[in-house]
């Protein structure tokens, strides 16, 4: 067997160790921190969109007397004294929603998205799709989340609601408009409560650099510090300092120099294990010296 560390050397592996899981639990931490900050921000994009496709669907259809240039696509269009007007069902308001919003984001886009999508455009990606599976095989589950590419990407479901039904129920009670415009084929045949498609949110992901100026509070880091400090300081100077001048003057009065002064409080004043332990070897040198007047009167 190899010689024994001293208590010095285990506490300073013990101290690293400490280090090591105290950095470990601190980076979990930032990860999570990461995940809810990013979370938060995609569902709140999320309700956004929701409520601004419910206001859509609420109304109807949103009628507009001009088309935007870039934004051509209508549903329905209608002749009036005031000139003509063109309707934009919620799909399609939320889609070119989508697309007026990601090329000015500045961070977050989103796209509302289904397995059964009408426009090409709205075609969903691989994350999309396993999500709008995964929503349809557990009604219960609130949101799909991961990172995807260094993004962090974020699905929470569409639910068919009665209204959603006019479209999305049985072709012959679809609006004309709707079947001139996407055909009888696709879309169709849902019920109230089933998954109609996702609204799907990417956000680039928060790099380290990001997460550690959230945390840089300096006078956060300061305590840390000074913590781990008062921590080391506290063991070298209090106990492994002491343990080491308890060892060096028991060594000596076995080497015969009874007159090596111990430096202690008395235990009847004193709860700390290291008086206790000089009080012993105190205890012991008087006994030697007794032994040793004992032997000289013989």
């Amino acid at each position: 067997m190899g010689k024994k560390m001293s208590i010095q050397v285990k506490y300073g592996l013990v101290f690293l160790l400490t280090l090591a899981l105290v950095g470990g639990a601190f980076t979990v931490g930032l990860m999570t921190l990461r995940s809810q900050v990013l979370r938060n921000e995609a569902e709140a994009v999320a309700d956004q969109v929701i409520a601004f496709r419910a206001w859509v669907a609420g109304t109807g259809m949103v009628w507009v007397n001009k088309l935007a240039p870039g934004y051509q696509d209508y549903l329905a269009k209608r002749e009036t004294s005031h000139g003509d007007f063109y309707g934009k069902n919620p799909a399609l308001a939320t889609r070119e929603l989508s697309t007026i919003a990601n090329k000015t984001a500045l961070r977050a886009t989103f796209l509302v998205t289904s397995d059964e999508y009408r426009q090409v455009a709205n075609k969903p990606d691989d994350f999309e799709s396993k999500a709008v599976a995964r929503f349809k095989s557990n009604r219960d589950l609130k949101y799909v989340a991961g990172y995807v590419e260094g993004n962090y990407r974020y699905a929470r479901p569409i639910f068919i609601k009665k209204g959603c039904l006019k479209c999305h129920g049985n072709p012959e009670d679809a609006p004309p408009e709707v079947i001139e415009k996407y055909g009888a084929d696709r879309a169709f045949g849902y019920k109230v409560g089933d998954v109609r498609g996702i609204v799907s949110v990417k956000l680039p992901s928060i790099s380290w650099r990001g997460l550690l100026s959230i945390l840089s509070n300096p006078i956060a880091i300061g305590l840390v510090f000074f913590a781990f400090l008062l921590n080391f300081l506290f063991t070298q100077r209090v106990i492994i300092k002491r343990l080491i001048s308890l060892t060096n003057d028991a060594t000596a009065i076995a080497k015969g120099k009874l007159s090596t002064p111990l430096n202690y409080t008395d235990p009847e004043q004193s709860s700390d294990e290291i008086d206790h332990a000089y009080h012993a070897v105190n205890l012991l040198k008087k006994s030697m010296n007794i032994i040793l007047k004992r032997v000289k009167q013989k």
